[in-house]
């Protein structure tokens, strides 16, 4: 088995451990992976419907993990219990729906030693929803497969809250720039186009109520462009 892209940067980030429970599974690859390498001594794939666990089984079957491989239908963290909680993947949704079910499951969520975070979607969602709610952001990553920049974040409950004013930490992270990451630069670049989107939107709708938006959208632009200019773009 060979993983590439957005689910070898997720293996790569997951630290050596007891269990690893992998939320929304479809094909169970990761935890296949990680299984095979010695990386987690159990797994436990989950999903909410019947044709994705289907899936994972042909591979627990393929790769001969029937003895290490748990799966289990249900929504989000549910599944797991709270003594179970060891790494946690959930991967492949949408940043609303990550922050809905972990805050669903939010005692089993403040359990786990490392939860590992690709959101699809609405990826300036999840660092803000982790400081608000006690996560501490361990490690991020980024990943290019088919063309597309994708995310991982590594984050541990500590209790810690935290009011985030910066929204270049929401966007970009911390972690991105101090760690100079290989695609930062095309990270950086990307917003900056979301961002030049988004300003130009403001302008075309010209409505009063708008104007004080308008000034913190191209100030957001501004700084973006900066950091841009400062990794040598």
């Amino acid at each position: 088995m060979v993983l590439k892209g957005r689910l070898k940067l997720i293996y790569d980030m997951i630290p050596p451990c007891d269990i690893l429970s992998d939320i929304g599974t479809d094909h169970a690859l990761v935890p296949a992976f990680a299984l095979l390498n010695g990386r987690c001594k159990k797994a436990i794939a989950c999903d909410i419907k019947p044709g994705p666990l289907e899936r994972a089984d042909m591979t627990r079957r393929k790769y001969m993990l029937m003895n290490s491989m748990e799966l289990r239908m249900g929504s989000g963290l549910e599944p797991v219990r709270e003594e179970e909680a060891d790494v946690i993947v959930m991967a492949g949704m949408g940043g609303v729906l990550i922050t809905q079910l972990i805050l669903e499951s939010i005692n089993i969520a403040k359990k786990a030693n490392c939860i590992l975070l690709q959101p699809m979607t609405n990826r300036e969602l999840i660092r803000p929803f982790l400081w608000e709610n006690g996560f501490e952001i361990i490690d991020e990553g980024l990943a290019c497969e088919g063309g597309k920049i994708y995310l991982v974040i590594s984050a541990r409950y500590t209790g810690k809250r935290k009011v985030n004013e910066n929204r270049i930490r929401e966007l970009i992270g911390d972690i991105l720039i101090k760690k100079k990451d290989p695609l930062l630069k095309d990270w950086v670049k990307e917003h900056i186009r979301k961002q030049k989107k988004a300003v130009s939107g403001l302008k075309r709708a010209k409505a009063a109520f708008d104007l004080e938006k308008l000034e913190i959208e191209e100030r957001l632009l501004k700084e973006l462009t900066e950091l841009f200019d400062s990794l040598g773009g």
